[in-house]
């Protein structure tokens, strides 16, 4: 009823005739037709599905359709199909008693109410009307109207609870009979939610059965609807177990036995129990004169001739009873063998309930076969193929292994997944004697073939020589054992004999696995040849760079103390420029032995890094033994040496760094060892031990080298400026601007901590664009104020030797409408004789946009000052070093008064810097300087206050 609404509208929309759809019956073990609707006949379209278990159904469409439009249909019904099979499976018990006085009915909730969709001929014979008229959603008649009012209210609650809870429950209530009499009943209510529509199924039953029937019949009654209830829903083996155990409680049973006939008279048992135990099943040859073909009942000599066939049937029961199953029609292909300590009182409950189901097991027990044997089937397909994918994952990643070992121990573990393996030997001849080790060891320093044994089998002898000689797979099938050869290794030539704990695989398997893996041993070995040359140093066949680091990296995690010497040769150039090359390179050649045989029996690892330095890792040694051990390699490489009939003498320079002191890792030590080596060589010393004092690399650099652009960005930099005043007319002539760094984990930091660093790569030329930008944003605002204001910039050399650096500033300029002379380039005087030639290029193109130069800290360089005659410079700035104790010091006075008028005659203007005090300022006065910048007039202002103290100063 659910779905015949539906199939309808679907017909009438397709131009079908008719629909029909049929569902496996469990009893019956047939496909039945369980809704129809149209006209069945003319042309049709089955489509079948068969699902897990027993579960099949139909679709059949009468009438003219494209096959895709009926699986299109066929698909989307399917959901609807596994209801309606699993409402028919709970219906069993009912279909089994469809004359018996029990009422049934099947209920649905449907658009939310709750109707019943099937019901029996026994509740229309209890109530005296059409089963007809409580069906559907327009039903005449509702069970509930049956039911005692003192009881309703109950019941109903009774129902929303189990509804709710999806629980089975045991209800019981008067209900009226055809005559006006209200009975007590007893109702059982299972709740189905796992579907999209929500299903119930009653079985009820009213207590004059006592009086109706004889006690046997109901007796009959409840044991068959019991075991009704209890296994319709289940299948395969479970409903077999359940139902012999269901059939040992209608009786006593000593012994249950479930056989089928697998071939003449063989038998396999497949359920036994003996009291209430289940045993293991067997599989067994009955003679000829014992037959489970034919049906008895209560005997006592059915096996009277053989006593342990007799135990195996039917145990240690006193009474035997046979009864065969089958298909109508077919020869008996299943026998139920019951044995009890008395004589079997309930034969007719008994066979009714085994006529019923009987069909059904047998059915089971054939589909169980089918499937066992696609089972075992699918299984052997599913092992074939993941041991080919194992062996397929197993080349992938051979490709990837490291070493011989490591080649092996991948093999094994691919092997062991892929194989029902009983062990895993390697097998190896080596110097006429065969070895073999039946267990890898872990991954380690020792080779992997140390502790092997001799192999004293002579059968194995025999089988790995033929093996050897052949080198093809060589079986044992006696033992389940394949000699599998790898060919050279390492240790000798190599075989892995395999032992299988039940079939060998697949001879094309084996075949196939063993090509591949001649191939891959092939790959290792080019693969080990390359890795060789990759960490070897090609002159001197010592380890290379990377070796060290390899070895390195291996050796620190398991060390607490370790020591790592880098030397090089003095005057190794002087050498190769003298006498060529080739002379060099065999003096390169001369290091490792000497060193090897100098470290005697001392454990280390030697390595060339390139051109003529050198490093030697020792594990296991503290800090006074590696001092020790590098002293004496200066020593043995002080030694003379005789090349090519030149005797001669090369000293070197070492440096030690320690583990873990040092460093943490080989990069690190590898790069303390090298500071420490050039401060041997720069401070001509045999042997430095690193320090921290040696090293520049701090955290401040490393902040330097790597945040300046966040900091940029972030606004940690700013600019100061602090006034220049003129001497003639007391007022502010210009400002210079001093960038600073207000870090957020080191505070304030002042250029000499950062500009120096910044000046090694292009964070210069960042800071200096970032002060030209905030300067000249500044300027439009003071020029308002002061209009000839100029402020002045300290230029880098890396900056001012850019070729784009005059085209960049005159694109500042334009872009925010200032002159040339708003701003003045500071340059120190090693910037100006990094390229002199390049230098006046720049600025003479800086002076024709009207940007001046002036000479920062003069006096502090040793250059020469004919620059001041050849180059457009327009102020010259007296370094403070020479301004600040002036008063005290008469030799810094002359030569401020010297460079003053040397600067005036030059037509140049002077600058003083660091004027602190008014007896200072008053002394540079009278030394005739222009210009005065110091802490007397004002300390660095910040952009924002310059404004406010030009008002103030004006």
């Amino acid at each position: 009823m659910m779905l015949r609404t539906e199939l309808d509208q679907w017909r009438a929309s397709h131009n079908l005739t008719g629909i029909d759809i049929e569902l496996f019956n469990y009893v019956r073990a047939v496909l039945e037709s369980v809704v129809s609707v149209g006209d069945n006949t003319g042309a049709r379209h089955s489509i079948r599905f068969n699902e897990a278990d027993t579960a099949q159904y139909v679709v059949t469409l009468y009438g003219s359709v494209a096959d895709s439009v009926c699986q299109t249909f066929a698909n989307g019904l399917l959901p609807k199909l596994r209801q309606l099979q699993s409402i028919h499976a709970r219906l069993l018990g009912a279909q089994a008693f469809v004359q018996s006085p029990v009422i049934m009915w099947q209920a649905a909730e449907l658009e939310g109410r709750w109707v019943l969709t099937q019901a029996n001929a026994a509740l229309a014979e209890f109530t005296g009307e059409p089963k007809e008229s409580f069906i559907g959603k327009d039903a005449a008649k509702l069970v509930i109207d049956f039911v005692h009012p003192d009881d309703l209210a109950k019941l109903m609650n009774a129902y929303d609870f189990t509804r709710t809870t999806a629980r089975q429950m045991t209800l019981q209530y008067r209900l009226r009979n055809a005559i006006g009499d209200y009975v007590t009943v007893t109702e059982h209510v299972e709740y189905a939610l796992s579907s999209e529509i929500k299903q119930s199924l009653s079985v009820v039953w009213h207590r004059q059965l006592d009086q109706m029937d004889s006690q046997l019949q109901y007796k009959i009654f409840r044991d068959i609807e019991n075991v009704s209830k209890d296994i319709s829903l289940e299948s395969g083996r479970t409903f077999i177990r359940r139902f012999c155990q269901q059939l040992a409680t209608i009786e006593n049973f000593e012994a249950v036995t479930l056989l089928t006939n697998t071939q003449s008279t063989w038998w396999e048992s497949w359920f036994v129990t003996r009291g209430s135990q289940q045993t293991a099943n067997f599989h067994v040859n009955l003679p000829d004169a014992i037959t489970l073909s034919q049906a008895c009942w209560n005997r006592v000599d059915a096996v009277s001739t053989d006593s342990e066939l007799h135990d195996l049937l039917f145990g240690c029961s006193a009474y035997q009873s046979v009864i065969p199953l089958y298909f109508e029609g077919e020869s008996v292909t299943a026998a139920l063998a019951l044995g009890s300590q008395v004589p079997l009182r309930n034969i007719e409950a008994i066979g009714q309930l085994v006529r019923i189901f009987g069909v059904r097991i047998v059915r089971e027990i054939k589909q169980l076969q089918i499937a066992d044997a696609q089972r075992e089937q699918n299984e052997l397909l599913v092992r074939q193929k993941q041991q080919l994918t194992n062996m397929v994952t197993l080349l992938g990643q051979l490709d990837a292994a490291g070493d011989e070992h490591e080649f092996l121990q991948t093999m094994e573990t691919h092997f062991r997944a892929a194989f029902d393996l009983k062990c895993v030997d390697w097998v190896f001849w080596e110097s006429g004697e065969w070895l073999y080790i039946n267990k890898l060891p872990s991954l380690g320093h020792l080779p992997w073939y140390t502790n092997a044994l001799p192999v004293v089998k002579s059968y194995w002898l025999r089988f790995l020589e033929n093996c050897r000689r052949t080198g093809e797979l060589t079986l044992y099938r006696g033992r389940q054992r394949v000699f599998w050869p790898l060919g050279p290794s390492e240790a000798g030539y190599l075989i892995v004999a395999l032992t299988f704990h039940s079939n060998m695989p697949d001879a094309e398997l084996m075949q196939f696995t063993q090509n591949a893996l001649a191939l891959a041993k092939q790959g290792l070995v080019q693969r080990e040849n390359l890795r060789y040359q990759a960490t070897r140093d090609s002159l001197t066949d010592l380890g290379n760079r990377v070796q060290l680091h390899a070895w390195m990296k291996a050796q620190l995690p398991a060390q607490q103390h370790a020591s790592l010497i880098l030397f090089d040769l003095n005057r190794f150039k002087e050498i190769n420029d003298s006498f060529g090359h080739q002379f060099g390179d065999k003096l390169l050649r001369e290091i490792g032995p000497r060193i090897s045989q100098s470290l005697n029996n001392k454990k280390h690892y030697l390595s060339r890094l390139g051109g003529d330095e050198f490093a030697v890792f020792f594990p296991d040694t503290d800090t006074t033994e590696a001092l020790s051990l590098a002293n004496e390699l200066h020593a043995a490489l002080a030694e003379s040496y005789l090349i090519e009939g030149l005797r001669f003498q090369v000293e070197a320079s070492v440096g030690v760094a320690h583990f873990p002191d040092h460093g943490q890792d080989g990069h690190e030590l590898l790069r303390c060892a090298d500071v420490a080596m050039y401060q041997a060589k720069s401070s001509n010393r045999s042997v430095v031990e690193f320090n921290t004092e040696l090293d520049d690399t701090t955290p401040l650099r490393i902040a330097v080298l790597s945040e300046l652009d966040t900091a940029l960005a972030e606004g940690q930099l700013w600019v100061a400026y602090q006034p220049l005043m003129s001497t003639a007319t007391g007022q502010t002539g210009g400002f210079e601007a001093l960038i600073r760094w207000t870090h957020p984990t080191f505070g304030p930091l002042s250029p000499a901590d950062f500009i120096p660093i910044a000046e090694m790569g292009e964070g210069i030329r960042k800071i200096t664009d970032f002060v030209l930008h905030q300067t000249l944003t500044y300027l439009q605002t003071w020029r308002q104020l002061l209009p000839d204001l100029h402020v002045a910039v300290n230029i880098s050399p890396r900056v001012l030797l850019n070729h784009q650096f005059p085209i960049h500033i005159g694109e500042m300029l334009a872009e925010y409408n200032l002159p040339g002379e708003s701003i003045i380039m500071e340059l120190t005087e090693s910037t100006l004789l990094v390229d002199p030639i390049r230098a006046v290029e720049i600025i003479n193109l800086l002076g024709d946009m009207g940007v001046k130069v002036e000479i920062d800290d003069f006096g502090t360089g040793y250059s020469s000052l004919s620059y001041l005659k050849s180059l457009p410079i327009t102020a010259l700035k007296i370094d403070r070093s020479f301004v600040t104790d002036i008063l005290q010091d008469s030799q810094n006075e002359v030569i401020v008064q010297s460079t003053v008028q040397m600067a005036h005659s030059l037509g140049l203007l002077t600058v003083a810097e660091g004027v602190e005090d008014e007896a200072t300022l008053l002394k540079m006065m009278r030394l005739g300087c222009d210009m005065i910048q110091g802490y007397y007039y004002a300390k660095p202002l910040h952009g924002r206050d310059v404004a406010d103290w030009l008002k103030r100063n004006m």
